[in-house]
């Protein structure tokens, strides 16, 4: 019966395979946990990497003619598209046809949709290609109604990661950051929009500011393409053997045949809060917070791939706003001393920015997508006051101490002058070596970083036109860029090893932490008072 089956769908005719996209997309695909259990907010959505697998597997085939990406709301950074864009562009060039399908488009939504041959959409639907927008919210004033004071210091002006907390609104560098970072990435995504659609930047630019649009109004100006349900796409495209779900397909679909070679490239990832010890999970779904990079776990994998000889080089994945300025240096350190002697070469995610561009400094080479947040080197440390709130509360608190430091990190008293002194002079230190691993691993001079420096963050764009990073792509450019620099033949197939060396643990005892500063560190995985070379993750672009 089984051999039945298989001759069937070897002689299957040419047939369209519907492939759902729906968010998070994570990078790379997870590693399977026992029993295949997860959490129940976790979805089984595809990664970016076994996206392009499955799209591979599909041009290899000749029963598939092409695909039918049903897009949902995706809420993707920009980076992200870009990289999901690059797949789809691969799959075309192998000669195979992509037709997009959505009911609902958003701005990046529709930037990943104009990577294919046409866009389809139900007469009912309604076109939100309204441009980028980017939010931040300020604290201080809201804390200060509770009692609760930040005082931190930075280190320099475009530093903002603690404005969240310490300012009312928006200071003039802050805006000044943001709106630079804005205009890269909306030129960034008309320019995507404009060669999908083959129209000018000018009249991208005017459709948008018309919009919302009806899906009527929107085949008029040539944004999509043709007005049908979805039981008539069958009907549309006129393959043979009709739409069939990449669930039912990829029982037949066949796999590349390909030789195992005795080299391979490792991946070692980085990816959410850096932080000083393990990598761990919380049992809680927040944004980059879910998953801390520790730095004994990252250095672990590190000294696995230059133990093992078959391992010839190495892509460094890097999706991280950043964190702890001494884990950050500690991985570095691992990093600069593995690229002695194998090819290290990061590859950008969506934000590789202050900490998660420090670990990158040491590389061989970086890629970065356009749309990468990056850069944000500076640094800032501090603390929380509650002295104000423990007043409102009525709770008395008193402190002794031994050391004149001793006092300096808890959360009774804002910083006193001597204290404040120490505190600058720690970030100062923190910053100039910062300024110095860049210097070195980019091969610039320490006033050229120090213009590109000061805390600022930059689009990848932004940051190959600065020199901070080497070329503009995806992960498969990293990993060519690796083999090549390896010695490897381009030409032939290269087994890509992901190192994990150490199981993720729940949790970092103990648990419930017993004080509020606990349950921060617990939380964000960070001490208070400690250095940060971390990027204001809190902002979301969207359109």
């Amino acid at each position: 019966a089984i051999d039945d089956a298989r001759r069937r769908a070897h002689r299957r005719p040419p047939c369209y395979v519907v492939v759902t996209l729906r968010g998070p997309f994570p990078d790379r695909t997870p590693p399977r946990r026992p029993f295949g259990l997860r959490w129940p907010w976790e979805d089984a959505a595809l990664s970016v990497e076994g996206f392009g697998e499955l799209l591979e597997r599909l041009a290899a085939d000749a029963r598939v003619a092409g695909v039918v990406l049903r897009l949902h709301a995706l809420g993707l950074p920009p980076a992200k598209v870009q990289s999901l864009r690059q797949a789809v562009e691969r799959f075309r060039r192998r000669g195979k046809r992509v037709v997009a399908y959505a009911t609902q488009i958003d701005t990046l939504s529709y930037a990943l949709a104009t990577a294919a041959d046409e866009i389809v959409v139900p007469e009912s639907a309604e076109i939100h290609v309204v441009g980028l927008a980017v939010q931040a919210t300020f604290l201080k004033d809201t804390l200060g109604m509770a009692g609760v004071e930040a005082d931190i210091e930075a280190i320099a002006e475009y530093k903002t990661a603690g404005d969240v907390l310490r300012r009312s609104e928006m200071s003039p560098a802050h805006r000044e950051m943001l709106d630079a970072l804005l205009d890269s990435l909306y030129a960034q995504i008309v320019g995507a929009i404009a060669a999908g659609r083959r129209m000018s930047r000018e009249a991208v630019r005017a459709a948008i500011d018309a919009m919302p649009m009806t899906a009527r109004q929107a085949q008029a100006a040539g944004l999509v393409d043709a007005l049908r349900y979805e039981d008539e796409l069958g009907a549309r495209l006129g393959a043979p053997g009709g739409l069939v779900t990449w669930e039912a397909a990829r029982a037949w679909v066949r796999r590349p045949r390909r030789w195992l070679p005795d080299r391979a490239v490792g991946v070692v990832a980085v990816e959410g809060t850096i932080v000083v010890g393990p990598s761990r999970r919380l049992p809680l779904p927040i944004p980059r917070l879910g998953v801390l990079a520790g730095s004994e776990t990252v250095i672990q994998a590190l000294r696995q791939a230059e133990r093992q000889q078959h391992i010839a080089a190495v892509v460094l994945l890097v999706d991280s706003p950043g964190g702890s300025a001494l884990a950050s240096d500690l991985i570095w350190r691992e990093v600069r001393r593995l690229a002695r002697k194998k090819p290290v070469v990061a590859s950008f995610g969506p934000v590789a920015a202050s900490g998660g561009y420090y670990v990158a400094a040491g590389a061989s080479a970086i890629v970065a997508q356009p749309g990468t947040i990056t850069g944000s080197i500076g640094i800032l440390g501090g603390k929380v006051v509650t002295a104000g709130l423990f007043a409102k509360l009525r709770a008395g608190r008193e402190l002794l101490w031994r050391g004149a430091a001793a006092a300096m990190l808890r959360d009774a008293a804002p910083f006193s002058g001597p204290e404040r002194a120490r505190l600058q002079a720690l970030l100062a230190d923190g910053y100039e070596r910062f300024l110095a691993r860049v210097a070195d691993g980019r091969r610039l001079t320490r006033d050229a970083v120090q213009t590109v420096a000061r805390g600022r963050v930059w689009s990848g764009e932004q940051a190959l036109e600065r020199g901070l990073v080497d070329e503009l792509g995806d992960f498969e450019l990293a990993l060519a860029r690796a083999k090549a620099l390896a010695g490897l033949d381009p030409r032939r197939w290269t087994p890509v090893v992901a190192l994990r060396p150490a199981k993720l643990p729940l949790l970092a005892p103990p648990w419930p932490p017993a004080s509020a500063g606990g349950w921060a560190e617990a939380l964000g995985g960070l001490r208070p008072g400690e250095r940060l070379a971390l990027c204001p993750w809190t902002l979301t672009f969207g359109g």
